[in-house]
Formats: C-alpha cells, structure tokens, sequence
C-alpha cells in the first residue's frame, strides 16, 4: 500500500506538471503585486484541487451508469490524450497570454485568471481521465490523500514562485517541465496499453 500511495502521489504531482504551468502563470500574472498574485495562484490551486477531488468521488459513477462507459474503455481515450497532450507541449510549448489589469480589484483578476489557469492549464482532460483510472486501481482513499498531499506540495511551489524563479531561473524550470512532459507521456502508454488489453479481454468474453 505504501508503494501505491507514493506511486499515485509522484503520478498526480507528473500530470498536473506544475513545472510547466508555473512559468506560464508568473507571465500570465506579470506585473501584478506579490500579494495580488500569492492571491490568484491560491485560488488556481484551490479550484484546480477541486475539480481534481469531484471528478475522483464522482468520475465513476458518471461514467459507468450515465454513460455506460467501461473504465477500459477510458483507459484507451484518457491514454491517447495523454500521449497526444504530453508530445504536444513536450514538442510545442504552449505560449499562454492574458490580460490582467493591475488596477483591478482582486476578485476581479482571480476570476479572469481562473480560467485559463486552473483548467485547463494546471487541470486538463488527461489529467481527469488518469485520475479517475487512478481511483479504479488503488481505491478512492488512496487517490483523494494522494491528491491532497501533491496540491499541498503545489501550493508551496506556487507560493514561493518568486524565490524558486530567482534561484533556479525559467531555463531550469523548462528542463524540468520537458522531463516531466516524458513521464506523462509514459503514463499515457502505460494507460492505454491497460485500456487495449482490457479491451481485447472484453470482447474475447463476450464470444
């Protein structure tokens, strides 16, 4: 259990690569005072933690009795977006601009930057898919804790942004975002490798 639990929390911290999106959120919120922007990155953070959680308690259960999708099935889409997704920003970094006016109120700014920021920069379709896949395979108390444990850990690196990109620079933190667009990459594989051989075992049985 104990590997699973740090395997699940390395996987979900791999997804939402926060490597990749905090470079592209201190541009984004450029010029913004440090307070103002300790404020939004917070609330990405938080939004994005929820959105991850409903999708872990509700994915499921939607999926299955809405829809009558089987996970296997979503082991083959969630692993083709993941590939698709991962080779695309590994390949062709995304260059994300947004008008955010430093005389705004706060509330104002957070709910502009909430959205491209939380989803789908930091949240996005394969991170969804992977996590309720997750929740299939090592149970919803180990997918929810792991959850909490890598947005706690996101939420120091967001708040510290400032002195990680004094100290490290945006080079370090694009070679690092790259490795992690690897591992994401390799996840997807590993997904969609499960989703085809599930497949395959479906319809054997149904013979």
């Amino acid at each position: 259990m104990q590997n699973e639990f740090i395997i699940a929390i390395s996987s979900i911290f791999a997804l939402i690569n926060p490597f990749n999106s905090l470079p592209q959120c201190l541009l984004m919120t450029e010029g913004l005072a440090k307070k103002t922007r300790k404020k939004v990155f917070s609330a990405v953070i938080l939004v994005s933690f929820i959105i991850v959680l409903f999708f872990t308690l509700t994915g499921g259960f939607t999926m299955h009795y809405f829809f009558n999708i089987e996970f296997y099935h979503l082991r083959v889409a969630g692993g083709i977006i993941l590939i698709a997704m991962g080779l695309k920003k590994l390949m062709f970094p995304a260059n994300v601009t947004m008008n955010l006016n430093p005389t705004d109120s706060d509330n104002d700014i957070i709910k502009k930057a909430i959205i491209p920021m939380a989803f789908p920069m930091m949240v996005g379709p394969g991170t969804l898919s992977t996590i309720m896949v997750m929740t299939n395979d090592v149970g919803m108390y180990i997918t929810v804790l792991s959850s909490v444990i890598a947005f706690i850990l996101m939420f120091f690196l967001f708040y510290f942004s400032n002195l990680i990109e004094l100290i490290a620079g945006k080079l370090i933190l694009l070679v690092i975002s790259r490795i992690m667009q690897v591992f994401i990459v390799a996840i997807g594989v590993k997904i969609l490798v499960s989703g085809i051989v599930g497949t395959y075992k479906a319809i054997v049985l149904t013979l």
